[in-house]
């Protein structure tokens, strides 16, 4: 049996889930966020909101799947537990860094405009 694929068949669902459901969430919210830091400007609000969604989906899925390639031989099902949640725990805590990185620049960037107006 080739514990490899089946590790790939369960965690290329579970992850996609976490990143699409996380980014979806993000955006809903994040619009308040956005517009309270950008003003009454919805348009550019939108335009950061979808910028921001469409980057964190780059970003996201694609170092999952980039992490396929870097895993080694599974041969047995407690080293595919330990490689699956190693893996998740890990890109999951990537998602909430990006997160929290983008609100700092965000406050940064707009407190820093603030200032010169």
């Amino acid at each position: 049996m080739n514990y490899n694929i089946i590790s790939y068949i369960i965690y290329l669902p579970i992850i996609f889930f976490i990143t699409i459901k996380v980014g979806w969430m993000f955006y809903k919210n994040g619009e308040l966020f956005l517009s309270n830091i950008f003003g009454s400007d919805l348009a550019l609000v939108k335009k950061v909101n979808s910028l921001l969604l469409t980057g964190y989906y780059l970003v996201n899925l694609g170092y999952s799947i980039l992490t396929i390639a870097y895993w080694e031989r599974i041969n047995h099902t407690l080293e595919l537990i330990n490689v699956m949640s190693s893996t998740l725990g890990k890109i999951i805590l990537l998602l909430a860094l990006l997160h929290y990185n983008n609100i700092f620049w965000l406050k940064h960037v707009t407190k820093s405009n603030i200032l010169k107006q």
